[in-house]
């Protein structure tokens, strides 16, 4: 089935689905994230017993589309990413653009 056709594009849903949920898709976006998480993780920051913060790779069971979740999995998670910007700067530093993380930058 195709979607109306937008600015003289038409998408092909069947096959953006097929694409979404591919393997392939599903591979990448989880090789992604492990480099972001891999980046984070290099930092070093530690919690307050002295162990290294956990910064993990989730994969949800696939749904509508293939997904990667990279997580701080650390009560002391939403302390860092406020005061170190841990997790978006670790996506900026592998070419990802993360916006709307804060008020300023909305809009």
């Amino acid at each position: 089935m195709a979607l109306p056709s937008i600015f003289g594009v038409t998408i092909d849903s069947d096959g953006a689905h097929e694409l979404l949920t591919s393997p392939e898709v599903a591979e990448a976006l989880r090789t992604a994230a492990q480099r972001v998480a891999d980046t984070a993780r290099a930092h070093g920051h530690r919690v307050t017993g002295g162990t290294t913060l956990p910064v993990e790779v989730l994969t949800e069971p696939p749904t509508d589309r293939a997904s990667a979740t990279v997580a701080v999995a650390h009560s002391a998670g939403v302390g860092m990413e406020a005061r170190y910007g841990l997790l978006k700067r670790a996506a900026e530093a592998n070419g990802f653009e993360v916006t709307g993380l804060h008020p300023d930058e909305a809009g």
